[in-house]
């Protein structure tokens, strides 16, 4: 593993100065590119290819190649919406395996080579728009459209009627959690990707969300009390809180303690805040595959503290939905794909 380490690091160093240099490469092999781009389209190839030299060196560090892969897939259908033509995209990625097989020393060369063509072979094979996230055998999947499309519109008063005649009528905080409030926020990335609305749109459903789920806490404490304690956070610089949110949420709701520290949570802090709790379980959320280093050396730190291991720590998010064994590399006690997993393997871990 340390050659994958060390290229990766050799593969970041290159981050700044790289994709401009590129951006010329790719002007002389494509000469009409340069008369087509203005300086938004400037930024924005270089604001793109910083991108893609940070999922691949993610991707190497951990040795994953479907991290880097499925980041391309994405990639495909976001650039869908765009006039970006897939021809430009895999110039771009060839021109960016040439000059890492020149600058590199040979084996890192090689070895990022491997990824980028990898890379682009699964891009050729994606499809450009995605299924819905809301799946048709969902228990709950007329509500979660009907709840997507208030918000949507901007009606949030009538969301939150919705989703509490939901719960009147029985259906559990759980099913809401995971049925209407999770597939929803994935549905709602989707739009934003296939560029069916803006982001400010995204930014508003989530925080309607947000605000719709603080509704529900009244109902979150059930009077149970297990006497085990869980704290939740996302990573440094990891911005996306709400599913790590929705596990601190279920968890109060089996009757853990938890303590949820949102997003972006500063190292130095999450370190205290673990020394002050003691807590049974960590669980730790990173959407964003460049932010994966950030939660490996956390757990590394985590474990210096704690030499015996009486806390396990779980982690969860997008990267360890996509590679199963990552969870082990970055040195956790397991993963798991949305709150009620988590809640079941901490059930398992801490008995």
């Amino acid at each position: 593993m340390q050659q994958y380490q060390e290229t990766a690091e050799a593969i970041r160093a290159l981050s700044d100065t790289l994709p401009g240099k590129l951006l010329e490469k790719h002007f002389s092999a494509d000469p009409m590119l340069r008369e087509k781009y203005g300086i938004r389209e400037i930024r924005h190839y270089i604001e793109d290819t910083r991108f893609h030299l940070n999922y691949l060196a993610e991707a190497v560090a951990a040795n994953e190649p479907v991290l880097f892969n499925e980041y391309l897939g994405w990639a495909k259908v976001f650039f869908a919406g765009l006039p970006v033509t897939d021809h430009q995209v895999i110039t771009n990625l060839q021109l960016l395996r040439d000059a890492l097989l020149t600058l590199l020393p040979y084996h890192f060369g090689i070895t990022a080579a491997k990824f980028i063509d990898d890379g682009i072979e699964f891009y050729k094979k994606q499809p450009e728009i995605p299924a819905s996230c809301i799946k048709d055998d969902n228990p709950l999947g007329d509500t979660a459209r009907t709840y997507l499309d208030y918000l949507l519109q901007g009606n949030k008063q009538d969301a939150l009627t919705l989703i509490l005649d939901t719960l009147k009528a029985g259906t559990t905080i759980r099913d809401i959690y995971l049925n209407v409030f999770q597939v929803t926020q994935l549905e709602t990335g989707r739009l934003w990707q296939t560029h069916a609305i803006t982001i400010a749109q995204e930014h508003y459903i989530t925080a309607a969300t947000q605000t719709i789920m603080s509704h529900l806490y009244p109902y979150l404490f059930s009077g149970k009390h297990r006497g085990k304690k869980v704290l939740v956070a996302c990573t440094a610089g990891e911005l996306h809180e709400i599913g790590a949110r929705m596990v601190a949420d279920l968890f109060e709701l089996e009757g853990w303690d938890s303590y949820y520290f949102g997003a972006n949570t500063p190292k130095e802090s999450l370190l205290q805040e673990f020394a002050r709790h003691s807590p049974d379980i960590i669980a730790l959320s990173v959407t964003m595959t460049f932010n994966i280093d950030n939660l490996k050396m956390l757990i590394a730190n985590l474990r210096e503290r704690d030499p015996g291991k009486k806390t396990k720590i779980i982690v969860g998010g997008y990267p360890f939905t996509i590679s199963d064994k990552l969870w082990e590399k970055v040195g956790a006690d397991g993963s798991a794909g949305d709150a009620a997993k988590a809640l079941l393997l901490a059930e398992e871990l801490t008995n």
